[in-house]
């Protein structure tokens, strides 16, 4: 018996000084968040990195965007798990009446009424990494993400490609990588979405994601890491423009029009510009939806809050809005900005990586990435997010 004991103890003493001298690698989770703009749901059948994902990982085949779906209030749901009503980012284009400011691109982290996710990261102690993401501009509260690269004007995909996997290769990976690409929405805007040019756009996001898929394989990263890949909306053909302006009397600021494609937002000054307005409301209403702001349907709503307007005009589909006081440059071919019940207006969604299981289901909100994300990190209070973890 002395002699079990002994060689017990003998054992572990030489487990300790191997463990001592050959100590395990720990592993580090990361979540990485794609956002390819404007690339509708189906549009990605047999296209390259998308379809490795479906036959490996996890899809919602339409991924419903919300309204209006437009790139801002979007990507603000998709980093805030939260709908327009609550992140505050009512369109493209608006007026806080309370503060008299108009909604710009500097700063724009500062409209925000809810933490984005990189803002919750980062307050538990995580790093993270955002790239040209839609509403990442400045802080939110004085907190940024640990590593930033700014939206520019003449920033390429390319470019946004070799900074994911600079990241993917560091020797420390950021807990949470987000980037933005361009996607298929300008071409969808010029083109239209039935155009080569737009699926080309789809074709070579798909690379992009293949090459990142790879770059994880490659350094056996696929047990530590979780890909997102996503778009804010989708697009459809645009058929005719309203020129809604020339139909609204205009005076000085007021009444001042946001226009966003199909959506405009209508804001007044005073009691006699409402009246005014609510007795024309029959005759906007021959070419396009109109509501007061009380009567705003629940699809439709943004809030009873000082950014959407007291007034709320939305084009059926395929009209958009023509820009006020500027023309636009070149023929608008394509869309988006209606309701997320339009089947055109559903983007995609895939994951693949940690955890995720080989699953395809019919449907999922954009507001359910941050909560899914979150619980990839370790973050499990979803108290104050719309969404719910997809898996």
């Amino acid at each position: 018996m002395r002699k079990i004991k002994i060689f017990v103890f003998i054992l572990l003493i030489a487990l300790f000084f191997i463990s001592f001298s050959n100590p395990q690698k720990l592993t580090q989770k990361t979540v990485i968040i794609l956002s390819f703009d404007g690339i509708r749901w189906d549009f990605v059948e047999n296209v390259k990195g998308f379809s490795q994902i479906e036959k490996e990982g996890f899809r919602a085949k339409k991924m419903k965007s919300v309204f209006p779906s437009l790139t801002f209030p979007a990507h603000a749901s998709i980093a805030t798990g939260t709908f327009p009503k609550k992140h505050g980012i009512v369109s493209s284009v608006f007026l806080d009446k309370k503060s008299g400011k108009r909604f710009s691109d500097g700063k724009e982290a500062e409209w925000l009424l809810v933490p984005p996710i990189w803002v919750i990261a980062e307050k538990k102690g995580l790093k993270s990494a955002v790239c040209a993401w839609p509403l990442s501009e400045g802080s939110y509260k004085g907190v940024y993400p640990a590593f930033y690269k700014p939206y520019e004007q003449n920033l390429k995909d390319r470019e946004i490609e070799e900074w994911v996997l600079n990241l993917i290769r560091a020797e420390k990976r950021p807990d949470l990588i987000m980037a933005w690409f361009h996607g298929a929405d300008f071409a969808g805007h010029r083109f239209g979405p039935e155009s080569i040019e737009y699926r080309e756009c789809v074709i070579r996001s798909g690379e992009i994601l293949e090459s990142i898929i790879n770059e994880i394989k490659r350094r056996g990263l696929q047990k530590d890491i979780l890909l997102i890949a996503t778009s804010d909306h989708g697009m459809t053909e645009v058929k005719r423009e309203i020129d809604i302006a020339s139909k609204i009397p205009k005076r000085a600021f007021y009444p001042f029009i946001a226009i966003s494609g199909p959506v405009a937002n209508i804001y007044v000054e005073n009691a006699n510009q409402y009246r005014l307005f609510k007795e024309r409301s029959g005759l906007f209403k021959k070419d396009f939806l109109f509501f007061e702001k009380v009567e705003i349907p629940f699809e439709y709503s943004t809030g009873d809050n000082s950014r959407t307007g007291d007034f709320l005009a939305i084009c059926n589909l395929g009209d958009v809005f023509k820009p006020y006081k500027k023309e636009r440059e070149g023929i608008l071919k394509g869309m988006h900005g209606y309701p997320p019940s339009v089947p055109d207006m559903c983007g995609i969604f895939f994951a693949w990586g940690k955890g995720v299981e080989k699953k395809m289901i019919e449907e999922a909100c954009l507001v359910d990435i941050c909560p899914t994300a979150l619980k990839f990190l370790g973050i499990n209070d979803f108290t104050n997010i719309d969404g719910k973890p997809l898996f």
